[in-house]
């Protein structure tokens, strides 16, 4: 009678790839948050710009709608850089409403981002790649 013990996982072999794996997850992250953060701005539902806003845009032949893509420079400042989003500084300000003369308009989306298919997504991917790693067909003894 022959006797095998074998394991189906290697810890070691995990802890030599998770660094790798938690930045893939964090970059993934950053990156669709990037991608919402805009398409939150371009749907148009954030607070109604002001009057005055409104007659200032069509003085400097901005585009009436939507919010925070007046000239487009915050806009376009919305990235990832070294698994980061990254942006303009005033963003956090108006996502946050500490611009003394206007109201928050949250558009960031964070590592809680509301698109919740997303969210699932880059999750399943990342304990997916976290299982193959911890994988292993090691034979520990055999008699």
């Amino acid at each position: 009678m022959e006797l095998k013990i074998s394991v189906n996982f290697d810890f070691e072999k995990l802890a030599g790839k998770i660094d790798s794996l938690i930045g893939s997850y964090v970059e993934e992250t950053a990156e669709k948050s990037a991608i919402l953060s805009k398409k939150t701005i371009d749907s148009g539902r954030l607070a109604p710009l002001k009057t005055s806003t409104l007659r200032w845009r069509r003085s400097k032949g901005y585009p009436l709608i939507p919010p925070l893509k007046a000239s487009g420079s915050l806009y376009n400042s919305i990235k990832t850089e070294q698994n980061t989003l990254v942006m303009n500084d005033y963003g956090k300000f108006h996502n946050d409403g500490t611009v003394p003369t206007t109201g928050a308009r949250p558009f960031i989306a964070g590592l809680a981002f509301t698109n919740i298919k997303e969210r699932e997504k880059i999750n399943k991917k990342f304990l997916k790649n976290v299982n193959k790693a911890l994988s292993s067909k090691k034979v520990i003894v055999s008699f």
